[in-house]
């Protein structure tokens, strides 16, 4: 039996022991809450375990990353046949990087992790890594996915779904995407995630949505699906989209999706001018290549197959 505690960023990290708590009964994987690391410490044992710790990087020179690493030091010292496992989701590789360039960094904590287990989300996150001497796997968190029995037909509407967050709406390109909306005024732009109440100004062909619980209806309702963040894990989105037949606009390299970097407007608009036109002209089919990939490369149970084989390499 293998026993794994996860700890960390609670919505990921709780996806990942569900994961790793597999049916067949070789592994046994809990999540640790933040309220519940003092009660950890306190009860030392010797029994093995991997400890994987979740988008919190190493090395972080806030407050927060520093107490961090001091109660990771402990534990390991608690848990004194702990197999130690770091997952990097995306945001944590980009801040290593940015503080690794800023000469911020605390290098020694960085280091001292070299041999331990490393996982990444997407593989341009392994290539970043490796820029600061780490070496990870690449291991997409398992999700499971409501994926169309059959690709819906695209609308007869040419029109765009993107995501964006109030808190960080110029990360995920939301400048970009609002001048291509006045560019494109003929496009219906629907945006999930905000109201959009700060941005009342906005383009009218502009349609701000919240936060939907209803994903399927906005996918067959859309042509193209555009996720443009300075940086990113393998994002949800662009998976989702594939898995409806969808044609996708992404700032990272996805087979059957488009890449648009630098995510300037003008890189945007020429990619939805071109592919508005093919609709128009009626050349413009589901992707359905997108799709038979993405049923493979994303189904949940390859997945977990995959981040199971790696942990029990390992432990």
């Amino acid at each position: 039996m293998t026993n794994i505690l996860v700890m960390g960023q609670p919505y990921w990290g709780q996806r990942i022991a569900r994961a790793l708590d597999t049916p067949a009964g070789d592994m046994r994987a809990a999540f640790i809450p933040h309220g519940s690391y003092p009660r950890l410490l306190a009860r030392p044992r010797s029994d093995r375990v991997l400890v994987i710790r979740v988008g919190y990087r190493i090395g972080a020179t806030t407050t927060r990353g520093r107490l961090f690493d001091a109660y990771w030091s402990l534990l390991r010292g608690s848990l004194r046949n702990a197999v130690p496992c770091h997952y990097w989701l995306g945001s944590d590789v980009l801040e290593t990087i940015e503080e690794a360039r800023a000469g911020t960094l605390r290098w020694a904590a960085l280091r001292g992790t070299r041999d331990d287990l490393h996982l990444a989300d997407a593989p341009w996150l392994v290539s970043e890594l490796e820029s600061v001497g780490i070496h990870a796997v690449n291991a997409h968190v398992p999700v499971p996915h409501r994926a169309p029995s059959s690709p819906p037909a695209l609308p007869a509407e040419f029109s765009v779904l993107t995501y964006l967050a109030t808190n960080r709406f110029e990360f995920y390109g939301g400048d970009a995407i609002l001048e291509a909306a006045r560019r494109l005024p003929d496009v219906r732009f629907d945006v999930v995630g905000t109201t959009g109440a700060p941005y009342r100004q906005s383009p009218p062909n502009v349609r701000w949505h919240g936060w939907v619980t209803d994903m399927p209806r906005y996918y067959a309702d859309t042509t193209v699906v555009v996720r443009i963040p300075r940086h990113d894990g393998l994002g949800e989105t662009v998976v989702e989209g594939l898995l409806n037949a969808r044609h996708v606009l992404y700032t990272h390299e996805v087979p059957f999706v488009r890449t648009v970097w630098p995510a300037t407007p003008e890189a945007l608009v020429a990619a939805l001018a071109a592919l508005r036109d093919d609709h128009a002209a009626g050349r413009l089919e589901p992707n359905l290549t997108g799709r038979a990939y993405a049923l493979e490369a994303f189904d949940e149970a390859r997945l977990v197959g995959h981040l199971a084989a790696l942990v029990r390499e390992r432990a």
